[in-house]
């Protein structure tokens, strides 16, 4: 029985592993397109309005950047507060061994 739960929670620890490593790569890649994107468009503000407004265009390219950087932020603080408990299973199942062997222990106590 013990090795059972054993392989249940190798086996759980290896999807969280490459879980984990996919999200990885994909928020690198995801961020730096994104900041390439970002980067770009803010240049294409800047330079549309270089001749009559520049400082204000790079004023709003700023304080767009900032605040999408906040709000991304903030997700991704909410997204770490509420993650999910690992090796969910394998707590579950070992609950379970217990629950059955403290009444097998009672029933045979009596």
């Amino acid at each position: 029985m013990l090795s059972t739960r054993a392989e249940l929670a190798s086996v759980e620890f290896s999807e969280e592993r490459e879980r984990l490593t996919k999200r990885l790569a994909l928020v690198a890649g995801g961020g730096l397109l994104l900041a390439f994107g970002a980067l770009f468009a803010g240049a294409f503000v800047i330079v549309l309005f270089w001749d009559t407004h520049r400082l204000g265009a790079i004023a709003g390219v700023a304080l767009a950047h900032l605040a999408v950087g906040l709000i991304l932020l903030a997700k991704a603080n909410a997204i770490g507060t509420r993650r999910s408990v690992a090796f969910a299973a394998t707590i579950d199942e070992l609950r379970k061994d217990k629950e059955l062997l403290e009444r097998a222990l009672d029933a045979g106590e009596d």
